[in-house]
């Protein structure tokens, strides 16, 4: 008999921060992630989490009563009926991080059922997965992020990641000065990847990339808006820096789109908001259909079991503030340059339940 979903139960986590961080067009003085844990009727506990957009609520009104009697193992079948219920009320944005945070739970649920972590359920085998390091936002001064740059390097990531967008996209002098000085101290044998996040214009970010063009770029992330697929098509055809986007695109119809444009050299889809595993193996099959490669955007720790089944998978996002740390206890260790994912059954992660309860959210 399957061992059906019995209750589901959201925390939405919050804490500031003890320095407000900020980049192109967003300030952080809180963070939070809204964390779902599903439990069968034999006891058995999965976690999935997404950001901290007020998507709470959302999951207890739309998905609990759809998700509870369902067979953890159908997670098609889960996905298709969470779909069906929010064509009314958006197929983007809030409705769809909400469905990514139960299917990560319910891929931990058939993992564990199953007694196999969720990277071999997937076809995967590599369990070291190669990162890049997301060196500093905005408010880190340059000097800090250059030393903090050296240090991941010291420590063997090869590849760092350096935002820019300074005055609102407007002064492109700086944003080359920032890059000009991470890639002075780090020297040629390392990858730099800039990310504008989505600031500039066309016309603007290619303005960037002709006056950075003796740096080495590897990347150009979200140079232009998320929904200016046109305005990525120009950046790329100018063949200066390589462009990718995805973070803020949704579902495989998402990126079908974006390689049908041939607008991006590699896609960089959010587990916590494509629409969870489920959707992400899909949308990276697309993305494999186009020889484009698979670099996803945050939450290592659950991106990595996709890189790990992904031949298209390029690298793993990490961060230097982690803010999920609070939330799981048992943080994968990152060593040489590479994400170590965990052997045990599920994503292989241990939630802090007592740290979360003290936010439990209900109606």
């Amino acid at each position: 008999m399957p061992d059906l979903i019995k209750d589901v139960e959201v925390f939405a986590v919050r804490r500031r921060l003890e320095t407000p961080m900020f980049d192109a067009n967003l300030k952080m003085e809180w963070t939070g992630n809204t964390v779902v844990r599903l439990i069968t009727e034999s006891g058995l506990e999965g976690w999935g989490m997404a950001d901290g957009s007020p998507i709470a609520e959302f999951i207890l009104r739309r998905f609990r009563e759809a998700v509870i009697g369902s067979d953890p193992l159908a997670n098609e079948e889960i996905w298709s009926r969470m779909f069906q219920l929010i064509r009314p009320s958006g197929r983007k944005g809030v409705a769809l991080i909400a469905m990514s945070a139960i299917d990560i739970a319910v891929w931990d649920l058939r993992g564990k059922l199953l007694g196999l972590p969720v990277y071999r359920l997937l076809g995967g085998a590599d369990r070291l997965i190669p990162v890049y390091a997301s060196v500093g936002f905005l408010s880190m001064p340059e000097d800090e992020v250059v030393e903090k740059s050296l240090e991941y390097v010291r420590e063997g990531i090869k590849t760092l990641k350096i935002k820019i967008g300074y005055d609102n996209g407007r002064n492109i002098a700086a944003d080359v000065r920032r890059v000009k000085k991470v890639r002075d101290a780090v020297g040629r044998g390392i990858e730099i990847i800039v990310d504008a996040n989505g600031v500039y214009d066309a016309a603007t970010a290619v303005r960037f990339a002709k006056a950075a063009a003796d740096m080495d770029i590897s990347l150009f992330e979200e140079p232009t808006h998320a929904d200016d697929i046109a305005g990525l098509r120009r950046i790329r055809d100018t063949g200066l820096i390589p462009v990718a986007s995805g973070e803020n695109e949704y579902t495989k119809y998402g990126c079908r789109d974006m390689v049908i444009a041939e607008a991006v050299d590699v896609l960089q889809f959010d587990i916590t908001r494509v629409g969870g595993v489920t959707e992400m193996m899909k949308a990276a099959a697309i993305a494999q259909a186009w020889n484009v490669k698979l670099a996803p955007h945050f939450y290592p720790q659950f991106s990595a079991h996709i890189l790990s089944a992904a031949p298209n998978g390029l690298y793993l996002e990490v961060f230097p503030e982690n803010l999920s740390k609070p939330i799981i206890t048992n943080q994968p260790p990152i060593a040489g340059g590479f994400y170590e994912i965990p052997e045990a059954p599920g994503m292989g992660l241990e939630f802090d339940s007592e740290y979360v309860s003290a936010f439990k959210f209900s109606l």
